[in-house]
């Protein structure tokens, strides 16, 4: 079984990503006399739009057998064996996470471990997880 659950995008994450890429392209405009300092533009801020949407479009949970895959972009993956899940609890918290939005999904493995995450189909992913592990504990919602 491979299941695949995309994560829910803020609106607040979409208006950034635009701005920045406005911002981008308007520096650029701008900077067309200095190639310095167009080439740092270019180079440091590009940089940041590319990561910014690598983010937003490769940011995923995927369920293949008894492994919990999380990624958000290229900086973060991690493999998660669902047997280690404890809990599950709903939460709406700001903490660094691979998720985009502030309605997460806390997942408690090991004795003090979480990792929070925001699937756009949440019940559809608590189902599934509990379907590899009926032990897991589901708290609130």
């Amino acid at each position: 079984m491979k299941k695949v659950y995309k994560s829910k995008v803020a609106n607040w994450y979409i208006w950034f990503c635009a701005i920045l890429t406005v911002a981008f392209f308007g520096s650029i405009y701008l900077c067309y006399k200095s190639t310095w300092i167009l080439l740092i533009d270019v180079v440091l801020v590009g940089i940041g739009v590319l990561m910014l949407y690598d983010i937003l479009l490769h940011t995923d949970y995927t369920i293949i057998g008894q492994k919990l895959y999380i990624r958000c972009g290229f900086l973060f993956k991690m493999q998660l064996p669902v047997s280690d899940i404890t809990e599950i609890t709903h939460k709406s918290t700001i903490l660094s996470s691979p998720a985009l939005s502030a309605k997460r999904i806390g997942l408690r493995y090991g004795k003090k471990r979480w990792i929070y995450v925001s699937p756009k189909d949440q019940d559809g992913f608590i189902s599934d997880l509990k379907s590899v592990n009926p032990n897991i504990e589901v708290l609130g919602n």
